[in-house]
């Protein structure tokens, strides 16, 4: 038998240390699922596992050290988005953790997947969080995927969660592709636009400047102001890469702060359309993350604090520690939520009912249907005018240019007539 140092959260939120004795860490890990206590950490004490080392060290090779996250583990999207999704599916079934991971490394088609499963199976048999596991288990795992997964653990609906971020990955990769395919035509306009400007700018107008010199006409003021703007670049290159350089490092070396960071944040939830998404997906991503752990028992309290690691955004993040403080100290959610400026103020109602009904995860769950539905619709928003706007703005350019050429000839040919 072995001793086992644990630090576990009890089903009413709080946290429990204490020592466990076991004949192998798995047999610990059943014994303490079996209370409904979910484990933080499981550690074997020193005393006893020195000693079981000197055992075993003549007896059976070194086991093989589990790699930590690296490139080679790197999951492309649609392998992030197959892993979540048959997790989800097993743990939905009602398969345990440890023999789902096994499953998918075992079955999975794909190396790359196979490989990550098992490095989460054998960090999860010794005792691990899953949370933990899948951050150094692959660098696919970011932050807000990590969380979330430490939130289902906590909560007992890590099933459920891991189903809404198979929807949201889901999402942002029809997304990308929606840009991607959108795109397509105006950035093959794009390109064409600075050939035509570089060719006019530095090729074409010169040599029509000098032809209607020549005979005694006049530029039209885009055409010179293209000459002069050509002249300047070639003059001045040198100096003006240096200073986009200089400009680069700049803005790197700021974005290194965290206040800089911050504020960025806070400035790209006030972008025109891409504010307004960004704000819906986070009020979905907290509706559905708060009502779960709600429903699944966690006080209000414990219930925010998950929900804070949810999100990226600094600037959200800490208006969800200040409406956290705020609630400890016995303010009412719905009031909190309205002060800090992030949240639409369909949801604030709904809050302000299910406070008032005492039914607040289920008013919440209501609220985040109708809010990734109105996501959904911001995401078509975007796709359908960003193609309009730029095929709209390369039209002008190229516009401005066949108006300037024809200018340059019609003046040409009017002051040959009058010579002739």
């Amino acid at each position: 038998m072995s001793t086992f140092r644990f630090k576990a959260l009890q089903k009413d939120g709080n946290v429990s240390n204490g020592t466990l004795e076991a004949s192998t860490r798995g047999e610990a890990m059943r014994r303490l699922n079996e209370k409904g206590m979910q484990i933080l950490s499981l550690e074997e004490t020193k005393e006893k596992a020195s000693s079981k080392k000197k055992e075993e060290a003549g007896a059976s090779p070194k086991k093989k050290k589990v790699p930590t996250a690296s490139a080679e583990n790197r999951l492309k999207s649609n392998q992030l988005i197959q892993f979540t999704e048959e997790l989800s599916d097993l743990l939905s079934a009602g398969v345990q953790l440890d023999t789902a991971l096994r499953s998918i490394g075992s079955r999975s088609e794909s190396p790359a997947i196979a490989r990550v499963a098992n490095l989460c199976y054998d960090k999860v048999r010794d005792g691990v969080p899953l949370a933990t596991a899948l951050r150094s288990s692959s660098p696919s795992f970011n932050d807000l995927y990590c969380n979330l997964v430490s939130a289902g653990e906590v909560s007992g609906a890590l099933g459920d969660i891991l189903k809404r971020q198979v929807k949201y990955l889901t999402t942002l990769q029809e997304l990308r592709g929606k840009l991607a395919s959108a795109m397509i035509y105006p950035a093959f306009l794009v390109i064409s636009g600075i050939g035509v400007t570089v060719m006019f700018t530095f090729f074409l107008i010169p040599k029509l400047e000098t032809l209607v010199l020549s005979t005694g006409g006049e530029l039209p003021f885009f055409a010179n102001l293209m000459i002069t703007s050509g002249e300047f670049l070639k003059a001045n290159w040198i100096l003006l890469l240096a200073l986009f350089v200089i400009a680069l490092i700049i803005g790197v070396v700021a974005f290194q702060k965290e206040s800089v960071k911050r504020l960025w944040d806070e400035k790209k939830l006030q972008l025109p359309l891409f504010g307004k998404m960004l704000t819906t997906r986070f009020n979905v991503q907290f509706v559905e993350t708060l009502s779960n752990l709600l429903l699944n028992g966690l006080p209000l309290v414990k219930a925010m604090q998950l929900v804070e690691g949810t999100t990226p955004n600094r600037y959200i993040r800490e208006q969800i520690e200040g409406i956290t403080a705020r609630i400890s100290e016995g303010a009412v959610l719905n009031r909190c939520m309205e002060k800090s400026g992030v949240f639409e103020a369909g949801l604030i109602d709904m809050v302000r009912i299910g406070e008032d009904t005492g039914n607040l995860a289920s008013s919440m769950a209501k609220a985040g249907n109708r809010l990734d539905r109105e996501f959904s619709r911001s995401i078509d928003k975007i796709g359908a005018i960003i193609q309009p706007a730029i095929i709209l703005v390369m039209s002008v350019l190229v516009g401005m240019m066949a108006y300037m050429m024809i200018s340059v000839i019609y003046e040409t040919i009017s002051v040959l007539r009058n010579r002739a």
